[in-house]
């Protein structure tokens, strides 16, 4: 398995839940209707912007990503850790 970051914007949510309907395991709704990620550091409070490191097989890997790629507000990133490429 490799590690990936999960860099999530929450501050530019729009409650669609994309992401928790494709990767309930890192995202979830909140009671303000906006998502949070499960596990998730906050590193920027202005941005609302939450860090998670994330060891992933191929089939958690897929997960994340669509997650990431579905979300409307396009607020999630993944990058692989070791060599920084966004994979999505």
């Amino acid at each position: 398995m490799q590690t990936y970051r999960i860099e999530y914007e929450r501050k530019g949510c729009i409650g669609a839940a994309v992401c928790e309907l494709v990767d309930p395991d890192h995202f979830s709704l909140a009671a303000d209707g906006l998502a949070d990620l499960i596990g998730g550091t906050l590193v920027n409070e202005e941005k609302g912007m939450y860090v998670l490191e994330v060891e992933a097989d191929k089939d958690q890997l897929d997960k994340i990503c669509m997650a990431a790629q579905g979300c409307p507000a396009n607020v999630i990133r993944v990058y692989e850790k070791e060599t920084g490429e966004q994979v999505a």
